[in-house]
């Protein structure tokens, strides 16, 4: 009796929900077509159905087959409306809906290959679509850690110990490893699918990449190498994407300088962009774009020398003066009066100097 009684307890939770299981499993949610009037999805079915009997018929009058071909054409204008709704969505940026949509549509349709088509390609612009918003968002935390980049150096400078722990060096140092190892990595992608808008992320992405991996570069060939050529295949691209017209209008000398100026500061090429800007100051002290231009300049001159004064330091820290001193000349002809790389290369040369002489033999001259 007792094992009864437990057994009864046991299942009357089940025996309680057991009248909302029909409800549950007959009730269905009403379903409707966005963009469409109320009823259009059970108005194709009844058609789909009607279609399927009339073309069973072996011996089908004349009325009828015009009746099926007025179905048929309902039905394909029917396909055409879905497409074009979802294709409205998409443009609204309601990728959701405009898949909704068309999935509603091959429920009725199982067999169209027109809409098996849209939904395909739906979905490709859709995972494209997804690649272009997440390399944005890995630029746009690049471009963040860029700019942490300048603190940091501030921070380093400070004399006051524990101004910058080590903790504090070593995360960010991670961070601006792996962003810039994702952004090359989407840039390899984007160059992948060679088209403009593509290309042209992935030349940002790249450029990013270049200033957050910084000193690395000087430690790893075959990394620089790498985006070095990357950089280079974007490059190609774009200038292969931009058509040149037959007869371009001319421009006045100082936007020909400005142009020259911002090709040399995407590029990185820190000599040329100098030439261009020297000219300018000159020429057209009161351009609009001058000081911005500046700015922008003095900004990846000091990333760069800050990079050199670093790799230097590390090489004459272990021994390795010559190539020390190899970086301090190759930035100071960048900066020829940072009085910082000036008194290294002093500092440099004299030890070389004292070296040659300790180690020159006897007698002879240094």
């Amino acid at each position: 009796m007792r094992d009864r009684r437990l057994t009864f307890l046991r299942a009357l939770p089940w025996l309680l929900l057991l009248p909302l299981l029909p409800a549950c499993s007959l009730v269905q949610a009403p379903q409707s077509l966005e963009g469409f009037p109320p009823g259009t999805l059970q108005e194709i079915r009844q058609q789909v159905t009607e279609l399927g009997e009339l073309q069973k018929l072996d011996d089908a009058t004349p009325a009828q087959r015009q009746h099926i071909q007025r179905v048929r054409r309902n039905l394909q204008q029917f396909e055409r409306d879905t497409i074009r709704t979802a294709n409205r969505l998409e443009k609204k940026d309601d990728w959701r809906a405009a898949k909704q949509v068309l999935q509603s549509a091959a429920r009725v349709l199982p067999h169209s290959a027109a809409i098996e088509s849209a939904q395909q390609q739906l979905a490709a612009r859709r995972q494209l679509h997804e690649a272009r918003v997440r390399m944005e968002l890995e630029i746009h935390r690049g471009e963040q850690l860029l700019k942490d980049a300048e603190a940091y150096r501030r921070l380093q400078q400070l004399k006051e110990p524990g101004a910058l722990t080590w903790l504090e060096l070593k995360n960010y140092d991670r961070q601006r490893r792996a962003s810039a190892g994702a952004l090359q990595e989407s840039a390899q992608k984007a160059l992948l699918r060679e088209k403009p808008e593509d290309i042209a992320l992935a030349r940002k992405a790249l450029t990013i990449a270049r200033g957050l991996y910084g000193d690395d570069l000087q430690q790893d060939d075959v990394l620089r190498q790498s985006l070095e050529q990357d950089l280079a295949a974007a490059n190609r691209h774009l200038r292969r994407a931009s058509p040149r017209p037959a007869k371009a209008p001319q421009q006045k000398p100082d936007e020909n300088h400005v142009a020259e100026l911002q090709r040399a500061l995407e590029s990185g090429d820190l000599p040329s962009a100098r030439q261009q800007l020297n000219w300018l100051q000159q020429h057209s002290p009161q351009h609009p774009q001058l000081l911005p231009l500046q700015s922008r300049f003095r900004m990846q001159l000091n990333t760069r020398v800050d990079t050199a004064l670093t790799r230097g330091n590390h090489l004459y820290s272990q021994g390795e003066i010559e190539r020390a001193l190899q970086v301090w000349r190759e930035a100071n002809a960048l900066d020829p009066d940072n009085v910082e790389l000036l008194g290294n290369i002093a500092r440099a040369e004299k030890v070389l100097e004292n070296l040659r002489a300790l180690s020159a033999p006897a007698g002879t001259s240094p």
